[in-house]
Parts: C-alpha cells; sequence; structure tokens
C-alpha cells in the first residue's frame, strides 16, 4: 500500500507493507524518519494529524500514534498544544554513513547503573519502592541450572585462564546482541568484558591517567558511584547541567576530554535525548582530539512504548564513544558481568595499560551466559520482563494519579526503565517525605544523593524516585493507598512544619 499524504509544505509518502512482517508502526516511523534525515521533510513541517494519517493508510489511530511517539521521543518531530505535531530542526549530519563492521562467521545470533545500596543491610519497611532493585521471581531459574550443568560436561577447559578481555565467543554474542538490539557496531576485539560496570569504569580511569585525559564532566543529578570511581583515580570530575534533552553540552567544561552520559533513559531523571542534542555532543568531541563520550546503557531494554532508542554509539563516525551496557538490571544484579565497547584507538591504549589484568568474571560464567545468549534465552526472558514492567508501571502510575492530582506533582521518566521521577512542588520537603513515609513502614528513596556535591543549592530540584519492579502488584497498590491514607504529603509541608 503506497499513499501520498498532505502535510504542511511537502507532501508525505508512506508505503506500507502488509506482507513483510515488520509492524506497521515501525514501516510509518522509519519512512517518516528517512524522510527527515533526508531534508524531504524540512524543519516546521506540520504532519498530518494522527486521525488522517491512519484514515489515509487504512491503519489504527493507535498505530500511527505509536509511531509518532517514537518520533517525539528520539527528538525528530515535536508537539505544539493544540495545533500539531512539527518536524524539529535537525542538524546536517548523516550518521547512516557509518560503514558497517564486518561480524565475524563464528558470531551467533540471537547501569550495572545500580546504587550501592543493593548491596548494604536495609531496614525492615512494609512497602520498599527501591529504584534500583529488579524482579528476580520470573528469572528462568531452570534454564540457567540446564545450562550451567551442560557447560561443566561439556568443557573441562574452562577451568583454565582464558583471555583477559573475555571469552572470545562471548564477546562475539555481545557483539551480535548489541548490533541487533542498540545499533551498535563493533567487533569482538572492541569488546571488553569485567564484573560489573564499576570495575570497567576503574580500568577505563587507568587509560585516561596514561593519556592525559584528567578532567571528566558527568550528568548531574546522575551516577555519582561513577564520579567516586573516576575521583579516586585522580581525575577532576564536573558536574553536568541538565535540561529537557539531557546534558547541556554548553556546561561541559574547556578543560574536559570526556563526558558521562545516559542518553537513551537517563539516571535518574529518565529524560531520553533527542537527536539534536546528541549531535551537539558528537560534534563537541569530534572538534578536539582525545575527547571521548561514555555512553551508559544502563536499562535500554525496557521501553514500555515503542521501540527502544538507538544507542548513540551507533551514530558515532569517528570513534568517540565508549559504550557500556550490563546483565546486571535485565537478567540478576548477581550476575556480575558488564562490558564496555572501546573505539580501536582507546582499544590499543587498554592493551598496552591493562592487557595483563585478567577477566575478573568466571570462564563457566562467561560460558553459562553465552548459550543463554545465542540460543535466544535472554531475549525472551526480556521481552517477558518488559510485559511484567509494564503492567506494575501502568499500575503505579493510575494508583499515583490522586496524589498528584491532589499535590500537583509532575512525573518524568514515565514509558521506561525501572522507576518514575516525581517532582515535588516547593512547600513539599523531600527528606521531610522520605521521613514521614519511614514512620508508616514505607521506604522512599530522594533524588538529592544523585547530585554531586559542586552542584549549586539553589540549581537542585527536589523529587522522589518511585521504583516498582521488585514489588507485586498488591504490594504496588496497598504501598501508595498507604500513602493516600496516612496523608505523609501534607506533614511534609512548610505549612505542617511550621504549625508543628
Amino acid at each position: 500500500m503506497h499513499k501520498n499524504i498532505s502535510g504542511g509544505i511537502n507532501m508525505l509518502s508512506i508505503h506500507l507493507d502488509q506482507r513483510s512482517g515488520k509492524p506497521l508502526y515501525n514501516q510509518i516511523y522509519e519512512q517518516i524518519r528517512e524522510q527527515i534525515l533526508t531534508g524531504e521533510l524540512t524543519a516546521s513541517t506540520k504532519l498530518p494529524s494522527t486521525r488522517s494519517m491512519a484514515g489515509n493508510l487504512g491503519v489504527s489511530r493507535n498505530t500511527v500514534d505509536t509511531a509518532y511517539y517514537q518520533l517525539q521521543s528520539e527528538g525528530y518531530i515535536d508537539a505544539a498544544p493544540k495545533s500539531g505535531f512539527y518536524v524539529c530542526a535537525l542538524t546536517p549530519v548523516d550518521y547512516r554513513t557509518k560503514p558497517a563492521v564486518p561480524v565475524p562467521e563464528n558470531t551467533t545470533g540471537s547501569t550495572d547503573t545500580a546504587d550501592a545500596s543493593e548491596t548494604q543491610d536495609k531496614p525492615a519497611f512494609l512497602y520498599d519502592f527501591d529504584p534500583y532493585s529488579i524482579d528476580i521471581s520470573h528469572f528462568p531459574f531452570s534454564v540457567w541450572r540446564r545450562l550451567s550443568r551442560q557447560v561443566l560436561m561439556d568443557d573441562h577447559s574452562l577451568f583454565l585462564l582464558g583471555d583477559n578481555r573475555g571469552d572470545q565467543a562471548l564477546r562475539s554474542a555481545i557483539c551480535s546482541y548489541v548490533r541487533m538490539s542498540r545499533q551498535v557496531t563493533c567487533t569482538p576485539d572492541q569488546v571488553i568484558v569485567g564484573a560489573g560496570v564499576d570495575y570497567l569504569l576503574q580500568m577505563l580511569s587507568l587509560v585516561f591517567q596514561s593519556s592525559s585525559m584528567n578532567n571528566i564532566t558527568l550528568e548531574s543529578p546522575g551516577y555519582t558511584q561513577a564520579a567516586h570511581i573516576f575521583h579516586n583515580n585522580g581525575l577532576t570530575v564536573t558536574p553536568g547541567t541538565m535540561d529537557k534533552s539531557g546534558l547541556s553540552t554548553s556546561s561541559i567544561t574547556p578543560e574536559s576530554s570526556i563526558v558521562y552520559v545516559t542518553p537513551s533513559h537517563q539516571f535518574p531523571l529518565g529524560t531520553v535525548m533527542p537527536y539534536v542534542r546528541r549531535v551537539e555532543l558528537l560534534t563537541w568531541a569530534k572538534s578536539a582530539p582525545n575527547r571521548y563520550i561514555i555512553e551508559d546503557d544502563h536499562d535500554s531494554e525496557f521501553r514500555y512504548r515503542g521501540k527502544p532508542i538507538p544507542a548513540l554509539q551507533g551514530m558515532d563516525d569517528e570513534n568517540r564513544v565508549i559504550y557500556i551496557g550490563t546483565f546486571s538490571k535485565a537478567i540478576a544484579p548477581a550476575i556480575r558481568v558488564g562490558y564496555m565497547i572501546l573505539p580501536p584507538e582507546l582499544q590499543r591504549r587498554y592493551e598496552q595499560i591493562c592487557g595483563h589484568y585478567s577477566c575478573t568474571v568466571s570462564r563457566v560464567d562467561q560460558a553459562i551466559l553465552t548459550h543463554f545468549l545465542s540460543e535466544g534465552y535472554f531475549e525472551k526472558h526480556v521481552n517477558r520482563m518488559r510485559k511484567i514492567y509494564r503492567s506494575k508501571h501502568d499500575l503505579i502510575l493510575e494508583c499515583m494519579q490522586p496524589l498528584i492530582d491532589r499535590y500537583g506533582l509532575t512525573l518524568q521518566g514515565e514509558h521506561a526503565g525501572m522507576h518514575i521521577t516525581i517532582f515535588l512542588p516547593e512547600h513539599i520537603n523531600e527528606q521531610s517525605l522520605i521521613k514521614n513515609a519511614a514512620t508508616q513502614g514505607i521506604h522512599l528513596y530522594g533524588i538529592e544523593s544523585h547530585y554531586l556535591p559542586q552542584h549549586p543549592e539553589k540549581l537542585r530540584q527536589q523529587a522522589i524516585l518511585l521504583g516498582y519492579s521488585a514489588l507485586t502488584e498488591d504490594e504496588i497498590k496497598k504501598g501508595v493507598h498507604l500513602m493516600v491514607d496516612t496523608h505523609i504529603f501534607d506533614q511534609s509541608s512548610s505549612s505542617a512544619r511550621f504549625l508543628s
């Protein structure tokens, strides 16, 4: 089916192939995106309404809504209230010209960004809205046990030392996975496997030190554990301010040669970095030698509307992006397997500086994970967990609505990840709310600890990170209803404190 649809100045041409097996929303998304990137749809062009588009294409309005939402999330279009959708002004860069990296024939297809509180003993609460935990009750333990037995029976060589970067089979499986799921291009030689993201950042710090790249800008609020690691390794850490598009490039200091970002789902704010800002970051990196971007892709698997946002690394045509991922969020925290994909130049430096360090992940665990990835179990598990988390996500939003309406709360980061960020009005104090909730057996988590110390006090926001992944749906209902019934938000207001 081929349609030319009037839309503003231009004619929007959409061809839908009902027999391709590709979802119709994805076909619409890809074709509009292509026409924007090629300049066929120019900046400020108004797109047809979702109703009009659906009628002309003979598809449901929900199909068009999903396509438009994905385009908006990635920063290709924007919505004007009571007006419609318009094409955004994009920097004229064509990231598609990056040549594909050949994948070895033996490859198979198919932010440990967690707070340190994961490992600490916590007091008992009736309802713990932990934004760092995951639901392990649905993990396929029987599959993992079977693969474990198979690995131990079949390959006794796994008890010998292996490749310092991680076994070739696992690195190849990782290449295949990130290529298909995140549009990341790499070879197995670029992949470094390690016991969690924190260890990999430690190794990366040694590489930076040896190259006199001693200043790094981090998102604030952001992943403060990374800041501690870099600081403890002699790097100067400066806070980068955040706006609605993510890290503001204007806040990168002239001394910085490294930028640390979480563009697909910013932690903890939940924002998605749009195309224009991504181009700005890449332009910054390319404008001087020895500038790099660390892309922490900590929980990109869990997106509940549209498809996962492509990785920044896939836009990089000059090898300036260091891509970091982990399996701890998608599988289990105890599966301490993270990986980083280094640009070729940094890969060579890594071999010189860190090549003598042994891989910190057991070869047995590496082999199990390789089978889990290459035989399709990981993809199946992620798809299952995405549905489970989506149901919990929708439920907590529904339950929170009375509180949102009553207290003028604003939300950010919905439709992705494992928590929602709830911004508090000025009259509600974050720490008072956390303390008052604790008296009722409710564990809430604030945003304050995620700001770097140098971040100006006046620029800090008050917010609660409301995690839902580790709670059952019944616990979510009861926990939120308890917040409503006990009036903890009223008790945390400045007027309440004054009256008391």
